[in-house]
Formats: C-alpha cells, sequence, structure tokens
C-alpha cells in the first residue's frame, strides 16, 4: 500500500467515524414533542393558582428531564449543539417560543394554555428539522 492509498484510507475511517457520531446524535422520533409538552405543562402550571400550580411545575420538569433522560440512553451521548450550526435558526426560534410562552403564561390560564398548545405544536414542527440539519452538519464537519 502506498502513502497516499495509506492516506486515503484514514480520511475514509475519519469519515465513517464522523459519520457515525452524527447518526448515533440523532434523537429518537418523538423527543421533541416530549420535551415541548413538559415545557407546556411548566407554561399551564404558571397560569394557574394554589397547589395546582406546583402539580404541574413538578409534573413539567419531570416530563422535561425524562425527554433529556431519553435521549441520552437511545443515543448513548449527550450532544449540545453550538446553535451556530447550519439550520440553527430553529434551534433559536424554539428557544424564542418558549421564552415568550413563560412570559405570556402569567398573564392566566387561558394565555398559558395558548402558549403550552403553540410550544407543543411548535417544537414538534421545528425540532425534528432542527435535529436533521444539526446531524448533516455533523456529517458534514472536516
Amino acid at each position: 500500500m502506498t502513502e497516499r492509498e495509506a492516506a486515503r484510507e484514514a480520511l475514509d475511517q475519519i469519515a465513517a467515524a464522523r459519520r457515525a457520531t452524527a447518526e448515533r446524535a440523532a434523537s429518537p422520533r418523538g423527543y421533541y414533542t416530549m420535551a415541548g409538552a413538559g415545557m407546556g405543562v411548566v407554561m399551564i402550571g404558571l397560569g394557574s393558582e394554589g397547589w395546582l400550580r406546583w402539580v404541574l411545575y413538578a409534573l413539567g420538569l419531570l416530563t422535561v428531564l425524562g425527554a433529556l433522560t431519553w435521549y441520552s440512553r437511545h443515543t448513548g451521548i449527550v450532544a449540545w449543539a453550538t446553535l451556530r450550526e447550519p439550520g440553527s435558526w430553529r434551534a433559536w426560534l424554539m428557544i424564542a417560543v418558549a421564552l415568550a410562552g413563560l412570559g405570556v403564561s402569567w398573564l392566566g390560564l387561558l394565555a398559558a394554555t395558548i402558549a403550552a398548545v403553540v410550544t407543543v405544536v411548535g417544537w414538534s414542527i421545528l425540532g425534528p428539522r432542527w435535529d436533521a440539519d444539526w446531524v448533516r452538519s455533523l456529517e458534514e464537519q472536516p
């Protein structure tokens, strides 16, 4: 094997490892819906009163933590995107929707419920598309 062939083989192995890592980092189907639902329950908790508020906080946070645990068990890793990747505008939009929803939720139960629905639907649509963009960028990294 020539030096050039050895170098080519090494580069092919690196590319294969990068592809395998990217595929492994992809979120399980439904992950973003579950995480968005947890955020939505927290939002409804903000619009609620009394003991129900605290129950909904706990349920929402447990749902979000459950989604994160599901991701790490499914992939075997914990990965955080830099939010500077191609397509990261989707992740920034998801963050903006969640923050706006949390802010609006203080206005009452109706506003909180609407914010929760918008968050769950938004995350369910944007999340998988962001995930696909992020995985693609991992595959293409030098």
